[in-house]
């Protein structure tokens, strides 16, 4: 009788107090959860947590003090920048720079930043010239005085002649196959366009005048009074157009006394003035020469720290040639507003947002690219000011 009996199955009854207990049904550890997704599902969460990663690294980015207060405590510093005039540079007799120049900063450089001596107020200021000037004169602004045009003599030994004949051999090749154009392609014989400025041409002028080639110099003026216009509709970089075209007519009006060119630079400097329409006053690194809007790059929207801060030489330089005060107060409140943003021991990052007036969370700080103008202008714009900016 027992052998005839089959087991089919075993069945186990449970009070229903036990299903209370645990409360419904059985909970599934997470991991579980997650190796029964499929792999699609699994693409979709990793998307979605990847989204609301960078969206919180945005509102964070983006979320700091308001840049009105910040200008409001700069307007409340009173910081007023007194900048002298720099005359056009007169050139040395022996064609050399003078010994006055040479002592006046070079041993007051050496002996009050190594010996620690301080007694640069005791010292005469200089001009480029090298001649003293009256320390009652620092920091007056007044019209930039009427002088002849320098002259120079050409190259006066071999290196300088090698160096003149090299210059001469690439502007041959420039006039050859890519005249006009921003730069010349040496391999395939071509040209390539950057801003559609004529970049070699503008950027050689005060080198072709110092060099003497007056036939060179006669041909790219001739060029940049009748070609070079600025209504191009093309987004262009500030920090490049300022140092490389506003800088280069700046610098020829200073050799040559030639009034064209700096009718070309105030025409460049009032289409590139949009860049420092920003709520903080730190300007977009982009421009579009004709339509006159400004914007951040494409790729960032942040602008890079050195640019911002390299462009006051020429903005100051233009507003001294012009008696226009708008050009150098532009440039001369970015660097206010950067003096005055926290620093790690007084070293910047490389970048900066044009809108917020902040740099960039967690940026790179470095001497290289990016960074390393920022500190070079400190120094160029003391020396620019008659050291009477602190």
């Amino acid at each position: 009788m027992l052998g005839n009996f089959r087991k089919d199955y075993v069945a186990l009854n449970l009070p229903s107090t036990v299903l209370d207990s645990n409360k419904g049904w059985p909970k599934r550890s997470l991991w579980r959860w997650w190796n029964q997704l499929s792999r699609f599902q699994r693409s979709i969460v990793y998307m979605l947590i990847l989204a609301i990663c960078l969206t919180i690294l945005y509102f964070i980015s983006g979320s700091r003090s308001n840049p009105n207060e910040e200008n409001n405590s700069l307007d409340k510093m009173n910081i007023t920048p007194v900048l002298p005039l720099l005359s056009p540079r007169k050139a040395f007799p022996n064609g050399d720079v003078g010994e006055t120049n040479k002592k006046g900063i070079t041993e007051d450089f050496i002996n009050n930043e190594i010996n620690g001596n301080k007694p640069i107020e005791e010292k005469n200021n200089f001009d480029r010239g090298g001649e003293a000037l009256n320390n009652n004169d620092v920091g007056q602004i007044n019209s930039p005085p009427k002088e002849a045009a320098i002259q120079f003599k050409g190259p006066t030994n071999e290196r300088q002649s090698a160096v003149v004949a090299a210059f001469k051999h690439s502007w041959k090749g420039y006039k050859k196959y890519a005249w006009g154009h921003d730069h010349l392609k040496p391999i395939t014989a071509t040209f390539q366009d950057w801003f559609n400025l004529g970049l070699t041409i503008v950027d050689s002028l005060d080198t072709i005048y110092i060099m003497g080639l007056k036939e060179e110099f006669a041909e790219a003026r001739d060029w940049v009074a009748n070609s070079l216009h600025f209504d191009v509709n093309r987004d262009v970089n500030l920090f490049e157009v300022t140092i490389r075209v506003l800088g280069s007519l700046l610098s020829t009006y200073h050799l040559s006394e030639d009034r064209m060119f700096l009718d070309k630079a105030i025409d460049l400097g009032t289409r590139l003035l949009p860049c420092f329409n920003s709520d903080s006053g730190v300007p977009f690194s982009d421009v579009n020469l004709a339509t006159r809007k400004a914007h951040s790059p494409k790729w960032s929207p942040d602008s890079s720290t050195s640019e911002v801060t390299t462009i006051q030489l020429e903005f100051r330089d233009l507003s001294r040639c012009t008696g226009d005060p708008k050009f150098e107060d532009a440039a001369a409140r970015v660097s206010l507003h950067v003096h005055a943003l926290e620093k790690n021991e007084g070293l910047v990052p490389i970048f900066i947002n044009a809108n917020t007036g902040h740099f960039r969370s967690y940026s790179t700080i470095t001497l290289g690219a990016r960074g390393d103008s920022y500190y070079e202008y400190l120094l160029k714009q003391w020396i620019q000011s008659g050291r009477s900016i602190d």
